[in-house]
């Protein structure tokens, strides 16, 4: 089959492009729109994003395989991926308001909502044995979802910044046209994944 690393590879590839999960699930969309508003968290946000979202891979892997996939797994596993996160988002806290104050109160108002964030985007899930992925893969697939979501994220605050056109209508401003302005970079995104068929 593939080797560990194209493996990886091919998942961080597949989730930043083809299945960018914001747009196609709506997952973080919300989250998205806060951030966007202010451009230069975008990356650093995103960053955030990504160390939390491997950590938890690499935590919640090998957890996942000890509880298996019966009946009580899938009601443990949620249980098991919100104590990672909170686990995680309290080490960040302590560790980067002690060691790193100046770092801290860059990252502090980011923190809680990338440790949290990861959770919601589903970055967390994608170790479900169901799926039969392995740790590069999993590892490949939440790191190409965060690369995903600053690509998009970046595509908005772009996006963002012309919607002060003149030659939009007054009621057409705002969200009304930063949901056309998404569905838009959907249908461009679904384009990569040839879902659509136009003959």
């Amino acid at each position: 089959m593939f080797n560990p690393a194209s493996q990886f590879l091919l998942f961080l590839l597949a989730a930043a492009l083809i299945q960018n999960i914001v747009l196609t699930s709506g997952f973080g969309g919300s989250i998205m729109l806060r951030i966007v508003r202010r451009p230069r968290d975008i990356v650093v946000f995103s960053g955030l994003l990504a160390a939390f979202s491997v950590l938890t891979v690499l935590i919640a892997y090998p957890l996942d395989i000890l509880i298996g996939t019966g009946s009580t797994a899938k009601l443990f596993r949620p249980v098991m991926m919100i104590a990672i996160a909170a686990a995680l988002y309290l080490a960040a806290y302590l560790l980067l308001s002690r060691l790193a104050p100046s770092v801290y109160q860059r990252v502090s108002r980011l923190l809680p909502l990338a440790a949290f964030n990861n959770l919601v985007i589903g970055m967390a899930l994608v170790v479900n044995l169901q799926t039969a992925m392995s740790l590069p893969g999993a590892i490949g697939l939440s790191l190409g979802s965060c690369l995903g979501f600053l690509i998009l994220s970046w595509l908005t605050a772009e996006g963002m910044e012309r919607f002060d056109n003149p030659d939009i209508p007054q009621s057409f401003r705002g969200l009304p046209a930063t949901l056309v302005y998404l569905g838009i970079l959907a249908l461009a995104l679904l384009g990569f994944s040839s879902q659509i068929n136009l003959f």
